[in-house]
């Protein structure tokens, strides 16, 4: 019993420790092969953390390119928790073989939320689709490597608000994956949309959503093909959003039907710096990079920002 009480205690004093935390998304990266962490289901990673000068300031969403010489092109949504009204932009910082940054440059600002800059490749050509559902619509970006920059938009999907928009090419067809926006429901229905060329047109899954959970709906990465099998990275939002990745098997896809099911998850690790949660991993040759949240206790910061808040309204 007075074990109980004590667990108690504990519990409701880390409760109000974090009413005084902000929360700080960070970025990581580990030199090892995703193929084998599938095939092992296994999650036990070493990773170098980028540095981030500015405590209210957070970086998320990672995907990542890598250039012939050996260097990573990271593209990420750079926003802040703690500010109200902030919104998100893509960010490039281009990194040594060691995960050290070499350049930082602000790749796109709409004026309006941006994240989840998810990377295809067509044709010998790179694509950037970040994840604007505040603009309604999905667009792509063809990536020019000589100039670090976003060029050639086209617009994929008009008048729809899609989260995280994920794209397959399976049987020659594009498989869109994402949620749906302008709801309570942001991380639990999950919608496909289906067309024969990159560009569309993109029509429905005849079962959309094909999915309603809070674990294992919401993208959270590119797709993992090992041994011909795919799996799918999304969110398990159940305890709270960012809790943790659910790697999804796919087990049938058609224009008709969809089934997965639940092959591991991925947990945020206890001794790293960013050991609250986890939601996106993605990885190129030997390089897996995944986010992370941490706590950061500013009293007089969160404070002043909730009194703004609450004035604003």
């Amino acid at each position: 019993m007075r074990a109980a009480m004590l667990k108690r205690m504990k519990n409701n004093l880390f409760k109000l420790y974090e009413k005084f935390c902000i929360m700080q998304w960070g970025i990581g990266f580990a030199n090892a092969d995703i193929a084998q962490l599938i095939r092992n289901r296994k999650y036990d990673l070493s990773f170098t953390w980028l540095p981030i000068k500015d405590n209210i300031i957070s970086i998320a969403d990672p995907f990542i390119i890598k250039n012939p010489d050996g260097t990573l092109n990271l593209l990420y949504e750079n926003f802040s928790m703690a500010t109200p009204g902030n919104y998100g932009k893509i960010d490039l910082t281009v990194l040594d073989q060691q995960f050290k940054p070499i350049m930082n440059k602000r790749l796109l600002d709409s004026n309006s939320h941006l994240s989840y800059p998810f990377i295809f490749n067509e044709e010998g050509k790179t694509y950037i689709i970040p994840e604007a559902h505040q603009d309604n619509k999905v667009t792509a970006f063809e990536y020019d490597f000589v100039n670090n920059s976003l060029i050639n938009k086209k617009v994929l999907i008009d008048n729809l608000p899609l989260i995280d928009s994920t794209i397959l090419k399976y049987n020659n067809k594009y498989w869109l994956f994402a949620t749906l926006g302008g709801s309570n429901n942001d991380h639990s229905k999950l919608y496909i949309y289906y067309a024969d060329s990159l560009f569309g047109t993109y029509k429905a899954h005849k079962k959309n959503p094909v999915k309603y959970s809070l674990d294992g709906s919401r993208p959270a990465g590119n797709f993992i093909l090992v041994d011909d099998q795919i799996y799918r990275p999304a969110q398990n939002c159940s305890i709270f959003y960012g809790r943790s990745i659910t790697i999804n098997k796919i087990l049938e896809l058609t224009e008709n039907e969809f089934v997965e099911e639940p092959y591991m998850e991925l947990e945020s690790q206890k001794k790293s710096f960013y050991n609250v949660g986890i939601h996106t991993i993605n990885s190129t040759d030997g390089i897996i990079v995944v986010d992370g949240i941490r706590l950061v206790f500013m009293p007089l910061t969160k404070i002043y920002f909730s009194i703004k808040k609450m004035w604003k309204k």
